[in-house]
């Protein structure tokens, strides 16, 4: 037990921590988490003698693992105390809090930020001393322990399941229902799996498959949900499609880690139209990788547009020998009048990557997209490992396989003359990160962020991307900086701020008209100088714009207005 400080007034603000791994039980009139915290208000209780009271609040995770520290209750509870809200947290085992050292260290150090300190009312010990950190660290290593055997039986469990071809839960598939935990085949709906398998054949590629289930209206299957709602019925997307066209199930079979067995269930799909439909996969990838396997490869042909609605198709120049890439508009398809656009294929390339690999890192991100999947928390635990591992792979992997990957997640991308919009297909990345195909047929685009600067080149513009980090000094204009550099000296030279290094009779009057234009811009607003050298002014304020600009006034609002600062 960690024990703080006696507070101002002698008041010391408890709140209870509860946790439950899993969700079995919480739905009775008095469960787990109802125990764990009737025993905190107990131990508070006799504690009052000491000034403690307990705060109203409810900090409960039911369903939440201990071996992160991703949890709605945790997040609360620890914002409290960095709020001054609470003093001292109570929890029923040390365990309950988490079972990770690192998170723990982490956790502490929130708490000694504030000043704060815990309470374990089963387990009695003092951090202060040498020997109390010791037990506490023994008792903690001891719960990831525990919290990592739990872990692996579940995963021999389900292995073992599989290898005797047990359908192991999950939102059924397309074509099945369940009956006493078995897959049995749903006549009407193998219908519709066998007609799209058959289609694909008949069409080549997803693309036109999915424009002929939607013109069919052939949709999803439709789940009822516990609380009487239903989910899927929805327009099928490239994702599901993927899925159900290489999904074993339909073979009679159960995949795990690459192993196929045999299983209990009936296939749905003959033997040769699977071959078939594999072969013509198959076939569509070779094409893919040949296309991105050229010299100097175009990742993004035929995944991007421009702002009008037209293709933008690969193109190159060379210079000195150098081979410089580039995506433009193909003029012609529309007849907007608007210039075609023509953007950098190397920069572009690399802002997509790097916007998925910040999805694929951002936890936070995740768990708000497929909220409604992550109930179980090894299935949150395993999300978030699928994710970092192909968010580190995605550098490394070979021109073929990120192009594949972008097919895969049906990449779009919009470049507009002052932005660029991307998008990926939220289905698509769910089941490449192991996530129920079905479940996830409702999911909506998922946007990409790429960040982009307009950068300024002589009397013109263009659309350049970088990351935040050095947009400032990528965007800077070298001229407006050294123009403001000139003003202040001129203003020196023409004695406006003391003695003039000559009189003006020393002068022509060009010279003193170019020395009185460049000196009526060091009385520029504050932070319109500021702008200009951290590089954040207008779009269109260019040094050529500002020399020749209309007697700029004196009072500040004035030049904003001007200049186009609003």
């Amino acid at each position: 037990m960690i024990r703080r400080d006696g507070r101002a007034g002698g008041k010391v603000r408890c709140a209870i921590y509860t946790r439950k791994s899993t969700e079995e039980g919480l739905d009775q009139e008095f469960n787990s988490l109802d125990a764990q915290r009737e025993a905190c208000e107990a131990y508070i209780l006799s504690q009052r003698h000491e000034g403690w009271t307990l705060v109203p609040d409810h900090y409960d995770d039911g369903g939440f693992t201990g071996g992160n520290m991703e949890r709605p209750g945790l997040r609360q509870i620890l914002a409290d105390v960095k709020a001054g809200r609470v003093d001292v947290i109570v929890v029923y085992n040390v365990d309950r809090l988490t079972r990770a050292l690192s998170d723990f260290a982490k956790i502490v150090d929130v708490l000694d930020a504030a000043g704060a300190s815990f309470v374990s009312i089963t387990q009695a010990f003092n951090t202060t001393t040498s020997m109390g950190r010791l037990t506490l660290n023994v008792l903690l290593s001891f719960a990831q322990f525990e919290r990592e055997v739990i872990s692996e039986r579940v995963r021999d469990k389900i292995a073992a399941s599989k290898r005797k071809g047990m359908w192991m839960g999950g939102n059924v598939p397309l074509g099945y229902d369940v009956r006493d935990r078995k897959l049995i085949v749903n006549d009407t709906e193998a219908t519709t799996v066998r007609h799209i398998f058959q289609r694909y054949l008949e069409l080549g590629n997803v693309r036109r498959l999915i424009a002929d289930l939607r013109h069919h209206e052939i949709r999803t299957k439709l789940h009822q949900c516990e609380d009487g709602s239903t989910r899927g019925g929805r327009a099928f997307t490239a994702g599901p499609l993927y899925h159900i066209l290489s999904n074993r199930l339909y073979r009679g079979e159960v995949m795990h880690k690459g192993e196929i067995h045999a299983g209990e269930h009936e296939a749905i799909i003959s033997e040769m139209l699977w071959d078939e439909v594999q072969g013509s996969l198959a076939a569509n990838r070779v094409i893919r990788e040949h296309q991105s396997n050229a010299s100097d490869p175009s990742l993004l042909a035929g995944m991007i547009r421009d702002g009008e609605g037209r293709r933008m198709t690969p193109s190159h120049a060379s210079k000195s020998g150098v081979r410089y890439r580039y995506y433009v508009s193909v003029e012609g398809e529309t007849s907007t009048g608007v210039r075609p656009i023509r953007i950098a294929a190397a920069d572009i390339e690399r802002g997509v990557r790097h916007a998925l690999a910040r999805l694929l890192d951002d936890r936070s991100m995740l768990l708000s997209m497929f909220e409604d999947m992550l109930g179980d928390p090894r299935v949150t635990e395993d999300l978030f490992k699928a994710a970092m591992r192909l968010s580190t792979s995605l550098v490394a992997m070979s021109a073929s396989d990120q192009r594949d990957l972008m097919h895969q997640l049906t990449l779009d991308i919009r470049v507009h003359a002052d932005r660029i919009e991307a998008s990926i297909d939220a289905t698509a990345l769910a089941i490449r990160l192991g996530l129920d195909a079905q479940a996830s047929s409702g999911l909506q685009q998922c946007p990409l962020d790429v960040p982009t600067i307009i950068v300024g080149r002589g009397g013109a513009v263009r659309l350049a991307i970088t990351t935040e980090k050095d947009a400032g000094p990528a965007r800077r204009n070298a001229k407006l900086v050294e123009m403001i550099v000139r003003a202040h000296d001129a203003k020196r030279k023409l004695g406006l701020d003391g003695k003039p290094e000559f009189q003006p009779s020393d002068l022509d009057s060009n010279e003193c008209n170019r020395l009185a234009r460049l000196a009526r811009l060091s009385f520029l607003a504050p932070d319109i100088v500021t702008a200009i050298m951290e590089g954040r002014q207008p779009i269109q304020l260019g040094a050529r714009r500002l020399l020749r600009a209309a007697e700029i006034p004196f009072d500040w609002p004035g030049q904003r207005a001007m200049l186009g600062f609003g």
